[in-house]
C-alpha cells in the first residue's frame, strides 16, 4: 500500500490518490473505466452494501455502467489497474494481472471476489464530506463536457450541482425513504469540519472560476462546501442580527437555512466555508435585496471567518 505523503493526513493522501489516477488517454480524452468504477464503489459503500462482491455480480453491475457511460463493458481492466494502484482488493489473489495486455482470461478463470480496499470503503462509507469531495473531483478531472447526471442518477449519488433546495445537505442513504433526517446525521464535529476544509483546499485553486455547464455563465459550486457550512451552523442562522429564524422545518425535518456565498462566486468569491454562511430565508433576502445589504455583507464576512476559526482551522 502506498504510504501517505508526510504533509498530508491519511484521508488527504487517499483523496490525492483517488483523484490522480493513471488513465488511458489514447482517444484524446481520459477513459472513464476507473472513474466509473470508483463512483460505483462509492455508491455501494454509501448505501452500506458489502465491500466485496463476486466476479459475476461485478461483471453484471459494473459492465452495465461502463456500457451506459460509452466505454466497452470490460470491468477486468479498471479492476486490474485499481488493484495495482492499491485502491482495489482481490483477496487471496497475489498473482492478479496488470491492465496491460488482456487480463480477461485470468478473471474468467479465477472469478475472484473483489471490491475497494478497506480504507477506501470506510472513507466512502463514513464521511459524506469526503465522498462529495472525491465525487466532485472525479467529475471535474475525467468527465469533461460529458454529462454525468444519468450515471449519478443510476447510482443514487447526488447530481453534479446542488439541487433546488438551497440549504439541505446530502441525505444519508439509509434515510432516503424516511420523512425526517436526525440532526446528528448531518451536524459535524470540529475534526470533521477541519478535515473537510483541508480536502476542499487541495483542489480549490483548480475549481476556482470554472463554470457549469462548460461555457455557461454560472460558476460551479461545491456540495461538500455547503454541507460543511450547514453542519457548522448547528441548524441556526449565522447572522448575529437575525430577528427570528422561522420555526418551520422542511419535509425532511431540517431547519430552513440557505447556504450563501458572502461574496458572489461570479464576482470572484471563494467557494470555501470561510467565505460562506448559513442564513434563514429572511436574512438571506435582506443580504440579497435589503437596503442595509452592504453593511450586512461586511458583518457576515467577519462572522464567516470567526465561525471558521472557531471550528478549529485558521486557513
Amino acid at each position: 500500500m502506498t504510504q501517505a505523503h508526510p504533509t498530508r493526513t491519511a484521508p488527504e493522501d487517499l483523496l490525492h490518490r483517488l483523484t490522480h489516477l493513471r488513465v488511458n488517454r489514447s482517444s484524446g480524452g481520459p477513459a472513464l473505466y476507473k472513474p466509473v468504477t470508483l463512483l460505483w464503489a462509492m455508491a455501494r459503500a454509501r448505501r452500506g452494501a458489502e465491500r466485496l462482491l463476486s466476479w459475476s455480480e461485478t461483471e453484471r453491475e459494473l459492465g452495465g455502467l461502463l456500457a451506459a457511460s460509452g466505454v466497452p463493458p470490460r470491468p477486468h481492466y479498471p479492476v486490474a489497474s485499481l488493484s495495482r494502484d492499491g485502491l482495489w482488493s482481490l483477496p487471496g489473489q497475489d498473482d492478479a494481472p496488470t491492465a496491460h495486455g488482456d487480463p480477461r482470461p485470468w478473471f474468467t478463470e479465477r472469478r475472484p471476489l473483489g471490491g475497494p480496499t478497506e480504507e477506501v470503503y470506510d472513507l466512502f462509507r463514513s464521511s459524506a464530506v469526503t465522498r462529495l469531495a472525491v465525487q466532485e473531483q472525479l467529475l471535474e478531472l475525467y468527465f469533461g463536457d460529458r454529462d454525468p447526471a444519468p450515471l449519478l442518477a443510476e447510482l443514487g449519488l447526488p447530481g453534479p450541482e446542488p439541487d433546488a433546495v438551497p440549504g439541505e445537505p446530502e441525505p444519508p442513504e439509509r434515510d432516503l425513504g424516511s420523512a425526517a433526517v436526525r440532526p446528528e446525521q448531518w451536524l459535524l464535529t470540529a475534526a470533521e469540519y477541519e478535515q473537510g476544509c483541508r480536502l476542499l483546499e487541495l483542489t480549490e485553486q483548480r475549481r476556482h472560476g470554472t463554470r457549469v455547464p462548460a461555457g455557461g455563465s454560472r460558476p460551479k459550486r461545491s456540495r461538500a462546501a455547503r454541507l460543511l457550512v450547514l453542519g457548522r451552523s448547528e441548524g441556526r442562522c449565522e447572522n448575529p442580527e437575525c430577528s427570528g429564524q422561522p420555526a418551520e422545518l422542511t419535509d425532511r425535518g431540517l431547519p430552513l437555512l440557505e447556504v450563501d456565498h458572502v461574496r458572489d462566486l461570479a464576482l470572484g468569491g471563494r467557494d470555501h466555508p470561510s467565505r460562506m454562511v448559513a442564513l434563514c430565508p429572511n436574512c438571506h433576502a435582506v443580504k440579497t435585496r435589503g437596503r442595509s445589504r452592504e453593511r450586512l455583507r461586511a458583518l457576515l464576512l467577519r462572522v464567516a471567518e470567526e465561525r471558521h476559526r472557531e471550528m478549529g482551522t485558521g486557513k
